[in-house]
């Protein structure tokens, strides 16, 4: 070892003599000594730095000076320590100074029958050379070397090998990778079993990171700054990791990337170990539009849409969109249209390059329980509070009642307006409880839990009543009242409130009595003491009356004696048509191909295709079409084999689910076949024995119930 070691010094004089005069030449440090240590079956090696075998992996050291070291081998149980090998003594392991480059080999022996593994090392780049320096058990693997090289060796079960890795000119080591790990100089391994290294050699020369992109939008990182359509390149510190981040411009979606890059996330991290190359992929953004029919929403895709909306989202290019249908009420069904799949509530859409359509129409079920809060007003002094919430209207005064409380849908925004009795705007003095930030005579308020107002006028708080008398069919409504025949409601001292007259259908107002007069529909009352006033309605004899018919969905009614009703899968229609009062009229609901009839409302019920409306009055009928979940698409065909009569029937189902096809002669059931089937158009077979007339009945089972499809056919003899 010491030969060695003044061959290498003597090497680093004569080269620093090459330098020019004029100047001292600097001459590099001596490397320092290091001390390699591995174990030949079953034991351990200790010592200044080292701690090596049985698992230990502390087996190569690095001096910083020349100290003395003695290296102690210890035999694992039922072996023996049989020498020492390499740069020590066959009985004893002493370094009075160590210098150089030392490897010291301890051999272990033992009576019972051993096994063997080997210690294999690759190059994953051949720059370099990864060796062992023993003598004995040599590992010499060295890349870019027409010599022969030791990669491997086969030694004891149990033993301890370490090796150090040493680069060419011009490259630095990058790291151990397999049994390995980490970019220190050596590698330990216990050798329990087969076990391979591999080393990795870098240039210290930069690399080059070459990028190119597709479509519209950028990549950036590293010094690359990469716009749409170009190719760009820039040289990497050598071994450097290069984080790339691709933007896509508006319009756009990232798709993926290529080369030293994949996936689909928008940054990809590069190791410059060499030169790269990175592709990165954009593709315009595909419209998805979805329409909702009937009472539900869809969620998905960054679509949230609502009842009798078109709503529009940007997808990715070549992914997977999921929907989600909502029915608003309880029990409700959707049919799905558009979608590359559906079952039940969910619609899978594929999307490619394309624009999308997709329909979600909701039938059936009952309405949500509404959420509503209470709003209670208080009024003091000689005024009122009025507000029109919904169908009910707050009117409200310093005697209290009804009108003083309401019920509101949650989320409701309301005005409330207070009026002095006076008509004058100063005598209005302020609000109170939640209004009380509001110093105008309106306060504004939206319903998200219960409120109390309070509204407070100048006065003594007089109210006076005014009553109201209803003679015929009609109604009073305003100030309070609300009534068809009588009503009351308190009114604040000298306030001038207006009631109006409204006549019911077939019905005339033929004027006022009591406190208004005239017949003009609307009265201007005075209250400066309680009041009383009559409307008095006159009702005509009606010869006809007028059937609305509404239509939601794919479908047509067709009524007695009008033009049929036609309904589009994307929007409803309604209809009207006047008929003699005493009438008979016979709906029919006819749904359009591929759809089927959910059911009648309004003055028709259920799910038969026919309903009988006797015109007495006015009448309101729906009707509601929806994706049919099973559809014959051509007739059925029969052909005759050896086994009897193959008949094949044609259809298109609209959900997952089980089919089940029964075959009846005479009434009685001669042939049945089941099978699982996805949404698309299908076609079955069954063979039948012999000639006759049969009926043959398709089921399917789903998620939206049981539909049913069927033929008749005659097989002649």
């Amino acid at each position: 070892m010491g030969g060695k070691a003044a061959a290498v010094a003597c090497a680093a004089v004569s080269g620093a003599l090459l330098l020019g005069a004029g100047s001292a030449p600097a001459v590099a440090a001596a490397p320092p000594p290091t001390l390699k240590v591995e174990v030949i079956g079953v034991g351990t090696v200790s010592g200044t730095g080292i701690d090596c075998g049985a698992g230990n992996l502390t087996c190569y050291s690095a001096y910083g000076s020349s100290p003395a070291v003695t290296l102690t081998a210890t035999a694992g149980s039922g072996w023996t320590f049989d020498h020492w090998e390499d740069d020590c003594g066959p009985a004893t392991c002493s370094f009075p100074a160590i210098s150089g480059d030392n490897t010291a080999t301890a051999v272990f022996t033992t009576s019972a029958a051993v096994q063997t593994a080997t210690f294999g090392v690759s190059l994953a780049a051949a720059h370099g050379a990864v060796t062992n320096g023993s003598t004995d058990y040599p590992i010499d693997c060295a890349g870019g070397t027409a010599t022969a090289t030791q990669c491997s060796l086969t030694a004891v079960q149990g033993s301890t090998l370490t090796v150090a890795e040493q680069p060419d000119a011009g490259y630095f080591f990058g790291g151990w990778a397999g049994a390995c790990s980490g970019t220190g100089v050596s590698c330990a391994v216990y050798l329990g079993a087969d076990k391979t290294v591999s080393a990795n050699f870098v240039s210290t020369a930069s690399q080059t990171l070459t990028v190119t992109v597709s479509g519209g939008g950028t990549v950036t990182g590293g010094g690359v700054s990469c716009g749409a359509g170009s190719t760009c390149d820039a040289p990497e510190p050598p071994n450097s990791t290069i984080t790339l981040t691709a933007t896509p411009q508006s319009g756009y979606a990232f798709t993926g990337w290529g080369n030293a890059c994949s996936g689909l996330q928008t940054t990809c991290t590069v190791q410059m170990d060499a030169a790269r190359t990175v592709t990165a992929d954009f593709a315009p953004l595909v419209p998805l539009s979805v329409t909702v029919s009937g009472t539900g929403s869809v969620s998905g895709g960054g679509i949230g849409c609502d009842s009798g909306q078109t709503c529009t989202a940007n997808e990715a290019p070549n992914s997977t969109v999921t929907l989600t249908a909502s029915p608003a009420n309880t029990g409700g069904v959707v049919f799905w249209s558009g979608c590359s799949s559906a079952s039940g509530t969910l619609c899978t859409v594929t999307v490619g390059t394309s624009p999308l359509a997709v329909t979600a129409t909701f039938s059936g079920g009952a309405p949500p329980p509404v959420a509503t809060f209470a709003l209670n007003v208080g009024v003091t002094g000689d005024g009122y509070v009025t507000s029109t919430v919904g169908s009910a209207t707050v009117y409200c005064t310093a005697a209290d009642g009804p009108g003083c409380a309401a019920n509101v849908q949650s989320g409701t925004s309301l005005t409330l307006t207070a009026v002095p009795a006076s008509g004058t705007s100063g005598d209005f003095i302020s609000w109170g409880g939640a209004c009380s930030a509001f110093t105008s005579t309106t306060c504004t308020l939206t319903m998200t839990a219960a409120a109390n107002v309070q509204a407070r006028f100048v006065g003594s708080s007089t109210t006076y009543v005014l009553s109201g008398q209803v003679v015929g069919n009609g109604t009073i409504a305003g100030a309070g009242l609300n009534c068809g025949s009588t009503c009351t409601a308190p009114q604040a001292a000298s306030a001038r409130v207006t009631i109006t007259a409204s006549p019911a259908f077939g019905a005339t107002f033929t004027g006022w009595g009591g406190t208004c007069s005239g017949t003009i529909s609307t009265c201007t009352v005075s209250m400066t003491q309680a009041r009383s006033v009559t409307a008095t309605f006159a009702t005509a004899s009606a010869t006809s009356a007028p059937l609305t018919v509404g239509v939601a969905g794919a479908g047509t009614v067709r009524a007695t004696a009008s033009t049929d009703c036609v309904g589009k899968a994307a929007r409803s229609n309604t209809c009207t048509h006047e008929y003699p009062i005493g009438q008979t009229v016979t709906l029919t609901a006819a749904p359009a191909a591929g759809y089927a009839f959910a059911g009648w409302t309004g003055a028709c019920a259920g799910k038969k295709k026919t309903c009988a409306v006797s015109m007495t009055t006015a009448k309101t009928v729906g009707a509601t079409f929806g994706r049919a979940a099973l559809v014959a698409t051509g007739r059925p065909t029969v052909v005759k084999t050896a086994a009897g009569f193959r008949v094949t029937l044609h259809f298109a189902d609209a959900e997952r689910g089980r089919v089940k096809l029964v075959a009846r002669r005479a009434a009685r059931t001669v042939a049945t076949r089941t099978s699982g089937v996805t949404p698309g158009r299908r076609k079955l077979t069954l063979t039948l024995a012999r000639p006759g007339r049969y009926v043959l009945v398709l089921t399917l089972t789903g998620a939206t119930g049981r539909h049913t499809l069927a033929w008749r056919i005659t097989i002649p003899a």
